[in-house]
């Protein structure tokens, strides 16, 4: 088995190389790349990479579009990123962008190693601790306002602007002249259409726009 091992450290890298080369029940060669530079260009010219472990946090570019880089340029390679974050929605972002799977650098060499034959025989893996939500938050770059509101009726806009006042279901069918259950299926629909996990980061959301 081919494994690159991107990350800037390269100690951490010695660190995996070792536990592979211990622990896999193949033999493994593995090669080395310290920015998503390096490791791009060496999955471009070597074929025959099987595995890419991968850090988030590389110089180069923005880790998620590197997932993408990476993706597009050998479809067929299992890509699995080993990173610190152990936050969700960086998680989800990540398998969104197409990475088979996550492990948290804080996992045991075992853990790992479960990890990436899980990987290997076709399944997704995340690091069992991660409770990983259904859909990304929306990116800076989505952070439009205007954006934003076209994805929200006029009515689900007011019902916003009130959970960033911080008030109830209750309070908002009162002030709107709505029935609770209404406004309770215009708040489902707004933390769907926003991304949002819960009242308060649809309420965040809110306070970032402006509304």
């Amino acid at each position: 088995m081919k494994v690159l091992l991107a990350d800037d450290h390269a100690l951490f890298r010695e660190g995996v190389r070792m536990v592979l080369e211990n622990l896999s029940q193949e033999p493994v060669e593995a090669i080395e790349a310290c920015d998503f530079t390096q490791a791009l260009e060496h999955i471009r010219v070597d074929t025959a990479i099987d595995l890419a472990l991968i850090d988030l946090s590389m110089p180069g570019m923005d880790g998620f579009s590197a997932i993408g880089a990476i993706r597009r340029t050998a479809p067929d390679i299992y890509l699995v990123v080993v990173s610190a974050s152990e936050d969700p929605q960086t998680v989800r972002r990540a398998l969104d962008a197409g990475a088979h799977g996550y492990i948290c650098k804080s996992a045991g060499s075992a853990s790992m190693m479960k990890g990436i034959h899980s990987v290997l025989d076709g399944d997704t893996f995340v690091s069992p601790h991660i409770v990983v939500p259904d859909t990304a938050p929306l990116s800076e770059e989505e952070l439009d306002a205007e954006r934003v509101l076209t994805l929200l009726t006029a009515r689900q806009r007011d019902v916003l602007a009130m959970l960033r006042q911080g008030k109830s279901n209750k309070e908002i069918a009162r002030d709107l002249n709505l029935a609770e259950i209404t406004v309770k299926l215009h708040v489902t629909a707004i933390l769907r259409s926003l991304r949002c996990e819960n009242r308060t980061q649809a309420a965040i959301l809110a306070a970032k726009i402006g509304l």
